[in-house]
């Protein structure tokens, strides 16, 4: 019984994901981990993982910082908040924009603690194929705590979430400790699919996990894990409240770790999310008619770049909400051919390459760092090297702008780096309209705020 109920909220999570940046806030109360009884076997596993993995692909969530980045417009009549609530004021916390990107994530973590807690009962897997497992989930768990305060920032997040229905909800942590906490779980993760092994994990994965790069297997998925860690170590030590300089170096450790030899036909290895347009099968979630690319995107791509192939010029404008765009992304467009089932990148080596350079910039190693800024750029947007840069301003720049173009309608990456630069602001960018408030987080949903008696209350931080 208790299986089939999991699997019934699995399947609940797999209707509710198919949404664009999650609509739905309910209460953190009713967000805890479901002990499965009656034990667990090599079937009901896969099931769980299947279910993890899915829910995690309806977690993408694009639309909402890409166009807090000022990289896309979702210009819908019926609906204008995609731009009022985005870049014009404030979004409301109860509301579909301040209230999303937050129950999926959540819903997510719920999923991968059902395996966390549970893979020890399945006793027809080996313990290393359980570390195996329980790796992958921790990963992924980790995943989605870091997505939600990509989007929460400085407001933080709740992160001792794994307890009964019944129990009080779990306190909002700072993002310093957030941070941590999310790199001590990876680092468990590390540990537990190192233990696993170099044979494929005892469950079928989908087909995103060997697009570009093979990673069905514990070890090869522990790299791409070093590549999450480092990602997580550079923004830690970016935190403007409490940085700590010494996540620089630890997060180039974990970089060299993922990204392995330098080799231009890897750079776009990574997990993917796969989609197809079969029944019941979901189709990429950036395919819109609605969307669009930020003029300022064209306008800042440099001459002979290769990756302007993403933008395309309209032959009508685009206007609404008080924005005009004559540009589109290419693979968001419906006529494009294959953009319904192209996959999408969940962390790249192009990614890791340049973080590793952002880290290096922190550390003041300019020659480093402008070596990997020169093997993105050369290799993907086939454009000159830059000599040696003479200061971590033109670094920084230079890093923006091969992270803006290489990473692209991707994910929150440009949001985020704005943010941790102190960029996103009107000494950096031009107003979109007249009220633009250059908002840098969504808030608490108001949901989550009423079910804590109408507070968060005070973050906890050490």
């Amino acid at each position: 019984m208790m299986i089939k109920r999991t699997v019934a909220l699995i399947a609940g999570l797999t209707l509710f994901s198919a949404c664009k940046d999650s609509t739905g806030v309910p209460d953190l109360n009713n967000v805890s981990s479901s002990l499965l009884q009656s034990g667990l076997n090599a079937s009901s596993v896969q099931l769980l993982v299947t279910g993890l993995l899915n829910s995690d692909r309806g977690n993408l969530g694009i639309v909402f910082p890409e166009t807090m980045a000022r990289d896309m417009y979702r210009l819908d009549s019926a609906e204008p908040r995609f731009i009022t609530e985005l870049i014009g004021l404030p979004a409301d916390p109860g509301g579909f924009v301040g209230g999303g990107m937050w129950i999926g994530y959540y819903s997510e973590i719920r999923a991968a603690n059902n395996l966390i807690d549970n893979i020890g009962t399945a006793k027809d897997l080996s313990s290393a194929e359980q570390a195996g497992v329980k790796g992958l989930a921790q990963t992924f768990k980790a995943l989605a705590y870091y997505r939600t305060l990509e989007m929460r920032d400085s407001i933080g997040i709740p992160i001792d979430v794994d307890h009964d229905i019944n129990s009080p909800p779990a306190p909002f942590v700072c993002k310093p400790n957030a941070l941590d906490y999310i790199l001590a779980l990876l680092d468990s993760a590390y540990a537990n699919l190192q233990s696993a092994g170099s044979t494929p994990f005892p469950v079928s994965l989908p087909g995103g996990f060997s697009t570009a790069g093979d990673y069905t297997t514990p070890a090869a998925f522990a790299a791409w894990n070093r590549g999450l860690a480092g990602k997580v170590a550079f923004y830690r030590g970016m935190d403007h409240s409490k940085p700590n300089a010494a996540s620089f170096a630890t997060a180039v450790s974990d970089l060299n770790t993922a990204i392995g030899a330098m080799d231009p036909s890897t750079l776009n290895n990574s997990v993917y999310y796969t989609y197809s347009t079969a029944p019941g099968d979901a189709t990429s979630p950036i395919v819109d008619a609605a969307i669009h690319l930020n003029p300022m995107v064209a306008d800042s791509i440099q001459p002979g770049d290769l990756r302007s192939v993403e933008i395309t010029k309209r032959s009508v404008a685009a206007t609404g909400q008080g924005v005009t765009t004559s540009y589109d992304y290419t693979y968001a467009m419906p006529s494009g051919t294959g953009n319904l089932t192209r996959p999408m990148p969940v962390l790249t080596k192009a990614e890791m390459v340049l973080l590793r350079a952002q880290a290096e910039i922190q550390q003041n190693n300019l020659a480093a760092a402008t070596t990997d800024i020169n093997f993105v750029r050369t290799n993907q947007g086939g454009l000159p090297a830059y000599p040696t840069f003479a200061s971590q301003t033109d670094a920084i720049n230079a890093v923006l702008y091969e992270k803006r173009y290489s990473l692209l309608f991707t994910g929150a990456q440009r949001f985020v780096d704005l943010r941790a630069y102190s960029r996103l602001n009107a000494t950096y960018l031009r107003k979109e309209t007249a009220t633009d408030v250059f908002q840098t987080a969504l808030p608490v949903p108001t949901r989550e705020v009423d079910g804590r008696g109408g507070s968060i209350g005070a973050l906890t931080c050490n």
